[in-house]
């Protein structure tokens, strides 16, 4: 039963990130800034983080079909979140086999997956000639204001979901 929530809660991320852009100010959208919503990123890292033990890696499959999903509704290109998002969930999952789990570190551990996957985006799109953003403006006017706005986000739903999902882990 547990799978069968997971799944529902990040298809509810994926739709969510798509219908932000909309609730936005406009005076957010029509800025200088993008703020990109990572919010399944977010919930994948947290899954990795409270849900996975050390032996499993059940949220790789998640962010693998997850990653898909964005790739087909969202994006042009087939493949390209759904690598990334695989390649970043694994390798904060074996991050986190290091250190412990308080909110400070989890907090850093969500951070530095969303830049790494936003950044891993970025280089793909550029190397791709999908993106003619100079690194500067895309390091000054994207990431930093995703990183700010998905920072926000990993504060409400890491209260919810970090009990939640600890229950299921224990729960096996």
């Amino acid at each position: 039963m547990r799978h069968i929530w997971l799944s529902l809660l990040a298809l509810l991320f994926i739709v969510m990130e798509g219908m932000v852009v909309n609730l936005l100010p406009p005076s957010l959208l029509f800025a200088e800034w993008f703020i990109i919503p990572h919010w399944t990123l977010v919930f994948l890292l947290l899954m990795s983080i409270y849900f996975d033990s050390s032996e499993t890696y059940v949220s790789l499959w998640y962010a693998l079909v997850s990653g898909l999903f964005i790739d087909i509704i969202y994006t042009d290109i087939l493949g390209v979140h759904m690598m990334v998002y695989v390649i970043v969930v694994y390798i904060i999952h074996g991050v986190n086999k290091l250190l412990q789990s308080n909110l400070l570190v989890v907090a850093l551990l969500v951070l530095t997956g969303v830049a790494m996957a936003d950044t891993l985006l970025y280089v793909v799109y550029s190397f791709l000639n999908l993106t003619d953003l100079p690194w500067g403006t895309y390091a000054g006017n994207r990431l930093w204001p995703t990183l700010l706005a998905n920072a926000i986000v990993f504060l409400f739903i890491s209260l919810f979901l970090k009990n939640v999902m600890q229950k299921w882990a224990d729960d096996d």
